[in-house]
């Protein structure tokens, strides 16, 4: 008959996952008084996310081109919201 031992196995361990700097760096949505303010915010913010795309290449960056992608649709559905938003508080 074997004895078990009285003793907690051993776990490994393991550093945290690293982040990439392009996740790291998110931009927060604006928090502006008007709707026109918010516009403004995410149509700088696809222009900006449109130009680095410019800079990229798809063979070594294409888990970047990915985030800003995931981006730039989620800046076009905030601004397709704001306008739905004018268009009803008008």
């Amino acid at each position: 008959m074997r004895q078990q031992s009285t003793t907690a196995p051993k776990r490994q361990s393991q550093a945290p996952p690293t982040t990439p700097a392009y996740l790291r760096v998110t931009i927060k949505p604006a928090m502006g008084d008007s709707v026109e303010v918010m516009e403004l915010y995410y149509q700088e913010r696809i222009q900006s996310f449109s130009q680095m795309l410019e800079q990229l290449n798809v063979l070594e960056d294409a888990p970047e081109i990915e985030f800003l992608c995931r981006e730039i649709i989620e800046g076009r559905t905030m601004l397709t919201r704001l306008s739905v938003q004018k268009s009803h508080s008008a």
